[in-house]
């Protein structure tokens, strides 16, 4: 029976709206969710992983001959160096700007002119148009990759170039909206509330979210005819056609006919999240001079609004093909609210954790605990606390030594367009890093942050939610493909109702008929969700 006391506490929390946030339950001995995160803290780095910087480039000590497998921590803390230096967030190829929106056909020794595009051409149809959006021009017909084509960077040149703006798009397969318009202030105000999302998914619905390639991955996609639909279905019908005449040989995958889609090894991605300043303040967020956020001009477009001017980028994730699988990792603002709920936080070589660990001799110090609470209960039990920001722990010696001499986050911010060299950057740090899909006694790997996975943080899990980026067949000339899988999995809900991801192992029947006869019904595009969610049919 549940005390009168107890009865009168929740009459009052539901008369208020407002869930009173009792005191954290200290670290005595561990609890249910201290048990359910144990697998979550893992030490995901070996003793040897080390790394330096050698003639201006970042060097991992020869003793981690695999530092993607055996040094995944900090192979995130490298990539982090290497494109932050190549300025990702200027040079790097866009969505829009890898997948155009009306494309050309590949140019070929039969087929040149103004209707084909060539890769590496100064000047494809399309360059510099202007048509569809002034502020994002230059990818029309043809892949376009800035880099390419604007002046070696400075912040001067940077901000004035046309291409140096960015369309920040709706946060697309991810999104589930909330309501009409912004949320603004009087939802954040009103959290944490029974029931109520935490911080992180509110902040994504007003996000611009902006995924770029490097140079390898574009060119590859360009080269490989892989920016159009016809382009793509052609590999899956080479695919599907080689299963069904050849078996057991697989087919030839040369540049010439593809027949899977496979980024070569140095293919980088990195999807970012970048919130308009005035929503940023709005919802609460603060730029503290100790911790600044990284900034830019860009667009923005949320609930169908443009929003112009500065944005703060609040979460980033990188991903390497360094292995087949890709290594992921994801990187958040340390004073995003709720940065570590649900899953923690877990960074074996960059910056220590600032819990306070109940042995501190005998345990290790690169995990940051969610934060819980006692729900107050006659019969207590304890839950999560959301939306709380979190502390962290001191750079290492190591890290702080490579980000000194590669020139990351050494000087003042810039306002309108990021230098590397911007003292924001020591703002950001590692969530975690995955590289596959269960651990190695079969417990499903999990790897999310709290913007871009708002809302199913519980089963977030990057590797396995890229291995459902499929296409199938149309049987439709003018438009053959279309997306074959979700991210999300229909019969799994939150406690409150939201859709959930897909975690662990992929299936095989997600892709291959199992009858006598199997047939090929969903090709892979390497974990690219780019491709089934951008690739047009060719307009010419």
């Amino acid at each position: 029976m549940v005390p009168k006391s107890s009865l009168r506490g929740i009459v009052s929390i539901l008369s208020c709206s407002l869930l009173v946030l009792l005191p954290r339950v200290a670290h005595a001995d561990p609890n249910s969710i201290d048990f359910a995160t144990y697998f979550d803290a893992d030490m995901r780095d070996a003793a040897e992983c080390a790394m330096s910087v050698d003639n201006g480039k970042v060097v991992v000590d020869p003793k981690s001959s695999n530092p993607a497998m055996s040094c995944p921590d900090m192979l995130s803390w490298k990539l982090f160096t290497e494109v932050t230096k190549e300025r990702w967030w200027t040079n790097w190829a866009s969505d829009p700007q890898t997948w155009p929106g009306k494309p050309f056909k590949l140019c070929t020794a039969n087929a040149t002119g103004a209707d084909c595009c060539q890769p590496d051409a100064a000047n494809n149809p399309g360059y510099g148009d202007t048509t569809t959006d002034k502020d994002y021009p230059n990818s029309l017909h043809c892949p376009y990759f800035p880099g390419d084509h604007i002046a070696p960077a400075t912040a001067a040149v940077a901000a004035a170039a046309p291409v140096a703006r960015r369309l920040g798009q709706p946060i697309g397969a991810h999104a589930i909206f909330l309501g009409q318009g912004g949320l603004g202030a009087a939802l954040m105000n009103a959290l944490p509330k029974a029931g109520e999302p935490e911080p992180g998914r509110v902040i994504r619905q007003e996000v611009g979210e902006i995924t770029v390639r490097n140079k390898p991955m574009f060119d590859h996609i360009f080269r490989g005819n892989l920016y159009n639909q016809q382009g793509i279905a052609a590999v899956f019908n080479r695919s599907r056609d080689n299963l069904a005449g050849n078996a057991p040989y697989q087919a030839t995958n040369g540049p010439a006919s593809m027949s899977r889609i496979d980024l070569p090894i140095p293919a980088i991605m990195i999807k970012s999240n970048w919130l308009y300043e005035p929503f940023a303040k709005e919802l609460g967020l603060t730029d503290d001079p100790s911790a600044p956020y990284i900034k830019k001009e860009m667009v923005s477009t949320a609930f169908g609004k443009e929003y112009k001017g500065i944005h703060w980028l609040v979460s980033f994730h990188i991903s390497t093909k360094d292995i087949p699988q890709w290594v992921w990792t994801t990187f958040e603002h340390v004073n995003n609210p709720g940065r570590c709920d649900f899953i923690g936080c877990n960074d074996s070589y960059g910056f220590a954790s600032s819990d306070a660990r109940p042995n501190p001799a005998a345990t290790l110090n690169n995990f940051t605990r969610p934060h819980v609470r006692n729900d107050g209960l006659g019969s207590s039990s304890v839950i999560f606390e959301l939306g709380t920001r979190y502390s962290s722990g001191a750079a290492s010696r190591e890290l702080a030594s490579v980000l000194d001499a590669m020139g990351i986050g050494t000087s003042a911010t810039a306002k309108a367009e990021p230098e590397p060299s911007d003292k924001a950057w020591r703002s950001y740090r590692l969530k975690g890093s995955q590289v596959s899909f269960t651990n190695a006694m079969g417990r499903a790997t999990r790897l999310g942050n709290s913007v871009t996975e708002g809302g199913f943080m519980t089963t977030s899990s990057c590797i396995s939610c890229h291995a459902r980026a499929a296409v199938k067949s149309t049987g439709n000339d003018a438009s053959p493909l279309a997306p074959a899988l979700g991210v999300f999995s229909f019969d799994r809900l939150s406690e409150v109702g939201y859709q959930q991801s897909v975690s662990g192992t992929p299936h095989p029947d997600w892709y291959h008929g199992s009858g006598s006869r199997p047939a090929l019904q969903a090709m892979q595009t390497d974990f690219m969700w780019g491709m089934p969610f951008f690739a047009q049919p060719l307009s010419k």
